[in-house]
């Protein structure tokens, strides 16, 4: 089905319910910038809020025989970012709250100790990250962050080009950033201590 047979936001669910890709294709293109530009304003970068509207439309996708095609509607979407947003807000003040709480209770020894837990948590989340790169990438990746190898070592020490290297090391680094997102916070006083 095009655009044009369809007439209202509706009749986009319904035909989607009823079966129609195409329709879930229309009702993303027709909300996607304005629900991204919305996020926007209130994510501090770009790829937190295209992450945000993903999900938005990930939720929809599974809860589609939930939805009431006659209830539906733009402020109903914009309801689902803002409560998406409002959740992200209140997990970064946890997550703040939890760090500054940490970091005023503990004593220079006690510190020590907790920073280690934190370290050895983050070691963990950071090796299971690792774990999931394909072969040669976990590799490459170990070999420059683990044993401090330049890219020129790497690319000698495994027979790849330089550029190889630095292509497989920038995708295991996306891989490893993205699984060790919500340690983002934690991280920035532990990174230097891992990396």
């Amino acid at each position: 089905m095009t655009k044009a047979k369809f007439l209202d936001d509706s009749e986009i669910i319904q035909a989607w319910q009823a079966g129609d890709t195409d329709a879930f294709e229309i009702l993303y293109q027709k909300y996607w910038r304005k629900l991204y530009s919305f996020a926007r304003r209130t994510t501090p970068n770009a790829e937190d809020a295209q992450d945000l509207i993903q999900d938005v439309f990930a939720q929809l996708w599974m809860q589609k025989e939930q939805i009431d095609a006659g209830v539906f509607s733009e402020s109903y979407l914009f309801a689902i970012v803002r409560n998406k947003l409002l959740d992200k807000i209140r997990k970064q003040y946890v997550r703040e709250d939890y760090i500054q709480k940490i970091l005023q209770s503990a004593s220079e020894s006690d510190f020590s100790t907790q920073q280690t837990i934190l370290s050895n948590d983050l070691s963990n989340h950071l090796h299971q990250a690792v774990n999931v790169l394909p072969e040669k990438c976990k590799e490459v990746f170990q070999l420059s962050r683990f044993e401090q190898l330049t890219v020129d070592q790497i690319a000698q020490k495994l027979q790849l080009s330089p550029q190889t290297v630095k292509n497989q090391l920038s995708k295991a680094l996306q891989v490893v950033r993205f699984h060790l997102r919500e340690f983002a916070t934690l991280g920035l006083f532990l990174l230097c201590n891992i990396f």
